[in-house]
């Protein structure tokens, strides 16, 4: 029951600071395109500095994570997390950079330390295979989100469906402070210091950075792409949904995957799957090809995430791994956005930035490849 209850705490955690406080802005972004008719450049540079928010928390979050004011920060971020969203509410320009950075910055802590906590929790029961499951609470806010703002768009502006999402999110939030553990130490093993080990982790630092740049181009703009295709709110939103969903059922089948390939294997495959899912629009034209790679997308990115943070403790035990690759991560997140929505100004449409997308992605797999090469020389 300790393990069932952590895992919840751990997922709703995830559910609030990631699925909605970070994620439900690509849904609700074609909608705020047109309440207030800013530009696809406008659109990434808000995303970016959500993502310059991460990237700050990240660093934060490994100084953090070695004291006592750990777990107090968790618990405070949780329901700042949730006033945020509500904050969106209010049309101003300069106000909507300031919190999507702050809540860039804590979905950041959250993770890590949510990471963290029921990982340390699950290794104290011989579980820490099961920690991938905590990762399906952001595909459930990714739900939430794109159902919420289908259902409501004729009811109401993108404004007041910020608000909505806040308040359907207090349930979740209870939960996150209620049952998340507490980590009984914070004394934490010294890392290994070969050369062989830190190339390899400079290697998957790379390979995240890639991920982070590709996934996010479409964790971004998938909405908007849908939206300007089709006409439909609805699909706009139900493709967020259906991407949720992916994220929900097939997150924790990586880490089944990877305990019976290895966690390399089961990056890679995750790499090709998501490349073809990203350029799956652009290869064959209409709702069918995007609806399909909607699913592969969702279904790979958080998978790739908790197989990556996995590997970082595979190749480098203990120390800050998870908060120097989530650091990586977060600058390829901050220059995706930023270079898709000048492109797309630029060239019309998201094809380019669609395709760059999924080149960086494949890079990654490539990447995870020849770290699973050297991974074998460096044992021998």
């Amino acid at each position: 029951m300790k393990i069932l209850t952590a895992l919840l705490g751990g997922a709703s955690a995830l559910f609030l600071a990631m699925g909605v406080a970070r994620f439900a802005f690509t849904p609700v972004l074609p909608l705020m395109q047109s309440d207030f008719g800013f530009s696809d450049t406008v659109s990434g540079a808000l995303a970016s500095v959500n993502y310059l928010g991460y990237l700050l928390g990240a660093f934060y979050a490994g100084y953090l994570s070695v004291t006592k004011r750990a777990y107090p920060f968790f618990i405070v971020s949780i329901p700042v997390s949730l006033l945020l969203v509500g904050v969106m509410y209010i049309h101003n320009y300069p106000l909507w950079y300031v919190v999507r950075f702050i809540s860039g910055f804590l979905s950041a802590v959250v993770f890590v330390m949510s990471a963290e906590f029921i990982m340390d929790h699950l290794a104290k029961y011989r579980r820490p295979h099961l920690g991938g499951v905590i990762y399906s609470g952001i595909g459930g806010g990714m739900v939430l989100s794109g159902m919420t703002v289908p259902m409501l768009s004729e009811y109401f502006n993108s404004s007041q469906i910020w608000l909505w999402l806040a308040v359907l999110s207090i349930p979740p939030a209870i939960i996150a402070i209620k049952y998340t553990p507490k980590p009984d130490t914070y004394e934490k093993t010294v890392p290994k210091t070969g050369k062989s080990v830190n190339r390899l982790i400079y290697l998957l630092s790379a390979a995240y950075l890639l991920e982070g740049a590709g996934y996010i181009i479409t964790g971004t703009f998938i909405s908007v792409i849908v939206m300007r295709g089709t006409g439909s709110v609805i699909l706009s939103g139900y493709v967020w949904v259906i991407a949720g969903l992916g994220a929900v059922v097939m997150t924790p089948m990586w880490a089944i995957l990877a305990r019976h390939t290895g966690v390399a294997n089961a990056m890679i495959a995750a790499f090709a799957v998501q490349a073809l899912s990203i350029a799956a629009p652009v290869i064959s034209d209409g709702m069918f090809a995007t609806m399909v790679g909607a699913v592969g997308f969702g279904g790979t990115f958080l998978g790739i995430v908790s197989l990556a943070l996995a590997y970082g403790r595979q190749l480098s035990p203990g120390g800050t791994t998870t908060s120097v690759l989530t650091v990586f991560f977060s600058i390829g997140q901050i220059t995706g956005p930023l270079i898709a929505g000048y492109i797309a100004d630029r060239t019309g449409d998201f094809k380019i930035p669609v395709l760059l997308a999924a080149s960086a992605v494949a890079l990654g797999g490539l990447l995870t490849y020849i770290i699973k090469i050297g991974e074998k020389h460096a044992d021998t």
